[in-house]
């Protein structure tokens, strides 16, 4: 049995059970529901006077907001833990497999946070890490970060050197078994999904146009963020347009819709419109 299937006969449905099905499009529902919300909560953030935030340069960074980083480490865990019991509903099981490990990268996006407070503010509210104890040289005193700059707080918003590096590898492997889905998984034909012609229904062609799209949206984020990276990390080209624009925040928030929209479709969001004629 292959995980990675991309034949005409890839991730076949082993059962007629109704009650199997519309529990895993349930699934496949809320998962993509909680998806689309995230990057809307955390720009309702931003704007909202209880909780005040400085608009930061990427969805992870929120992850040190106040009230906020709560909300985005939950749903990362909820669509991981979703992700990791999705079953699927090809016969072999490699379609559940493959979601297992996605969810275990979502968690890992949620438990290992990047770096960095990702604002340009010049005063903001974050939580930070920080460690308080005595100062050796005057023991009547504690040691606290300096507050006299934002370049010297940095370091206090890292769980661990290797944080940042766990959580970019995490999300980009997340994305990439997200893209793998939308583009392989959810467009498997089944037989009853095809005319007495041999041409496929239109309900699943729309389906497949939709999720080729997602998958194609997906890839170009990946590419993109992947590309400023590597610019930053190898040339000294100015590239602090991308901060400034908060691109990393769009592309991230435009890659979370793309996956969101694929399984609110797999879900059938839609109801009966995008239903094929025998499961409707």
């Amino acid at each position: 049995m292959q995980v990675f299937q991309t034949g005409a006969d890839r991730y076949q449905n082993p059962s007629k059970d109704p009650y199997a099905t519309i529990n895993q499009r349930t699934l496949a529902f809320f998962v993509g529901l909680v998806a689309l919300g995230l990057p809307i909560i955390m720009l309702f953030g931003v704007f909202n006077p209880y909780w005040p935030t400085c608009y930061r340069a990427s969805i992870s960074h929120y992850y040190y907001a106040p009230f906020l980083g709560g909300p985005f480490i939950g749903a990362l865990v909820f669509i991981g833990t979703y992700l990791w019991v999705y079953q699927g509903e090809d016969k072999d099981g490699a379609e559940g497999r493959l979601a297992t490990w996605a969810g275990v990268f979502a968690i890992g996006v949620a438990l290992f946070p990047t770096s960095g407070f990702g604002c340009d503010a010049e005063s903001f509210t974050a939580r930070a890490m920080v460690s308080f104890g005595p100062d050796p040289d005057q023991l009547d005193l504690i040691k606290v970060p300096p507050i006299d700059g934002l370049p010297d707080l940095a370091p206090y918003f890292q769980l661990t050197t290797f944080s940042a590096s766990v959580h970019y590898a995490c999300a980009a492997l997340l994305f990439s078994f997200l893209a793998w889905f939308a583009l392989f998984v959810f467009t498997a034909v089944e037989p009853h999904q095809r005319k007495l012609d041999g041409s496929l229904k239109q309900t699943k062609i729309i389906r497949n146009s939709l999720y080729v799209a997602c998958g194609s949206i997906m890839i170009c984020c990946i590419l993109a963020m992947a590309a400023y990276a590597a610019l930053g990390a190898w040339t000294d080209l100015d590239l602090s347009w991308w901060p400034r624009n908060k691109l990393t925040f769009w592309f991230e928030t435009v890659a979370l819709w793309a996956f969101g929209l694929s399984w609110m479709v797999k879900g059938r969001f839609w109801g009966n419109a995008l239903e094929d004629a025998r499961e409707s």
